[in-house]
């Protein structure tokens, strides 16, 4: 479908078409979601689809039912535990 064919659509078309999309992309993440958890195991390394966790290495501690508890290898935080409850749509697993 491209945008002329878009446009030609009513109003209540569109808010139709955008909740089955946005069905569409809920179902696909939580398809990701199970693939990923499947895969994933205590002391996995991982890296996070996250800028604020971009480039880092982390490890698995604990896999919960729609997220994993991660924690940052190697860095320098004076005294805080570096532990993150992340989505495991956005976790990868490294090799």
């Amino acid at each position: 479908m491209n945008y002329s064919e878009l446009k030609n659509l009513s109003l209540q078309e569109l808010r139709d078409l955008n909740s089955q999309i946005v069905q569409l992309v809920k179902i696909k993440k939580s398809e990701m979601a199970w693939e990923t958890k499947l895969e994933l195991y205590v002391g996995a390394n991982v890296s996070v689809n996250h800028p604020k966790l971009s480039g880092k290495q982390c490890r698995v501690n604990k896999i919960n039912r729609t997220k994993a508890v991660i924690e940052v290898l190697n860095s320098t935080s004076y005294g805080r535990v570096n532990e993150y409850n992340v989505p495991l749509s956005m976790i990868t697993l490294n090799q």
